[in-house]
């Protein structure tokens, strides 16, 4: 017997495009700078809230997109051009995740037999993207307050898209559709996105946050983000066959968002005051130097918690570990799966720099385990990993954060090179 509801999926994967070198070394160029005292390097993340796709239907049906999980974030290099200005140009990274929702009656289609309605929700393209951004940032006071206001465009490459995604459904056939058979007719209703890639896609932000010293040299920035698309990502179509008509409508995919603005910002000049190494701790139990920190991307791969420690005594650099338990799975697999797997990031480091600033290196596995039965997937999904990148790591307890470029190889013998991490925690000893 037919199931009512049979859906298709086409989704297709390709290679990063070769534009993120580029990115990386216009930002190292200017990172390389000695700056005044208000320059700063910036780490972002914006968890968001992504506007719905807009869709155009004629059709009795419902159809409509509802936005997921969403998130931007970036590393930026901000240069003070007066006491109240600056010019900050950086990296983006992030995703923009949609579902697809259609409601309608049984009898609409096929043998127009049965009685009921079909209610579908099911995972849309996910859209990984990379990018430039370039905005000037103003920074002033209020109340005592020190607020920081930018904006500016983000000029996107997507990771996916060089052919059309397109869904197919069809429902109550009394003999099953299939896609391969010219005689088939066409479906029910199908949604066509066309190609994303290689164009380049422009996005406009302003943010609005406040600004909270750390330390000498660190601030934390709270605040509100709002991004605009100057187009949609795909502006695709829409046609839906039913009760023996056909309707002919659209289908945008949008990379508008509104979020929160979270950004831990360090200023390049060291401050008057110096720190020398921290002094040797008699007690035993207290002289490792150790560290507990949240991480996005990275080895995770999405979030996750980690314990890191040096196995000399009384050091930040040398030869440490790192362990953690986070969410699994990639942005090319589907989100409804994040609930089945967690990720155990294991990494054997080394860090140069016998400061507060270091250049962190390392290898490390993050085996990926189903707790669930998941069919024909594997149980356990290990990923293999090379970590290199910046880490600041106070002298005496305080805030640490690291920036890494994280490349990994999975055991489905897929690889990428174009993969980050940023982490936000606390060191102590």
């Amino acid at each position: 017997m037919e199931p009512p509801l049979q859906s298709i999926w086409t989704n297709m994967n390709f290679k990063v495009l070769r534009h993120c070198g580029l990115m990386a070394t216009m930002l190292l160029l200017l990172i390389s700078e000695t700056g005044k005292a208000q320059n700063t390097i910036g780490l972002r993340f914006t968890p968001n809230m992504i506007s719905n796709p807009k869709v155009d239907n004629p059709s009795p049906a419902r159809i409509y997109g509802e936005r997921t999980l969403s998130f931007d974030s970036g590393i930026d290099y901000s240069h003070q051009l007066k006491k109240n200005w600056a010019i900050s140009t950086g990296i983006d990274l992030g995703v923009v995740a949609c579902n697809q929702s259609i409601e309608a009656p049984l009898n609409a289609f096929g043998t127009r037999q049965g009685s009921g309605n079909i209610s579908i929700n099911s995972m849309g393209e996910n859209y990984f993207y990379y990018g430039l951004s370039f905005q000037p940032v103003y920074r002033f006071k209020r109340n005592q307050n020190m607020f920081r206001l930018s904006a500016g465009p983000n000029i996107r490459f997507y990771h996916r898209g060089r052919e059309s995604d397109i869904t197919y459904y069809t429902a109550n056939r009394a003999i099953p559709w299939n896609l391969n058979d010219p005689n088939a007719g066409p479906p029910d209703i199908e949604i066509n996105l066309p190609p994303i890639s290689p164009q380049l896609h422009t996005d406009v932000s302003i943010s609005l946050g406040i600004e909270r010293r750390v330390s000498d040299q660190v601030d934390l920035v709270f605040g509100i983000r709002k991004s605009w698309g100057i187009k949609p990502i795909a502006d695709g179509t829409l046609f839906v066959q039913m009760y023996d008509q056909t309707y002919h409508g659209g289908y945008a995919t949008r990379s508008n968002y509104i979020g929160l603005d979270l950004q831990l910002r360090y200023a390049t000049k060291k401050p008057e005051v110096k720190y020398s190494r921290a002094e040797p701790i008699p007690s035993d139990r207290q002289g490792f130097r150790r560290a507990v920190f949240a991480e996005a991307l990275g080895n995770g791969p999405l979030l996750s918690l980690n314990y890191d420690m040096r196995i000399q005594r009384f050091k930040n650099d040398g030869f440490g570990f790192r362990a953690g338990l986070g969410l699994g799975q990639l942005f090319d697999n589907s989100f409804a799966e994040f609930d089945r797997y967690i990720s155990i990031p294991l990494t054997i480091n080394y860090i140069l720099g016998k400061q507060r600033h270091g250049f962190e290196t390392g290898l490390g596995i993050t085996p990926q385990i189903a707790l669930v039965d998941i069919g024909d997937s594997p149980q356990v999904r290990p990923l293999s990993f090379l970590n290199m990148g910046y880490r600041y790591q106070p002298l005496k307890d305080g805030l640490l954060f690291r920036a890494t470029w994280t490349p990994y190889i999975s055991s489905l013998k897929s690889h990428q090179y174009v993969w980050f991490g940023a982490s936000v925690g606390y060191s102590f000893r």
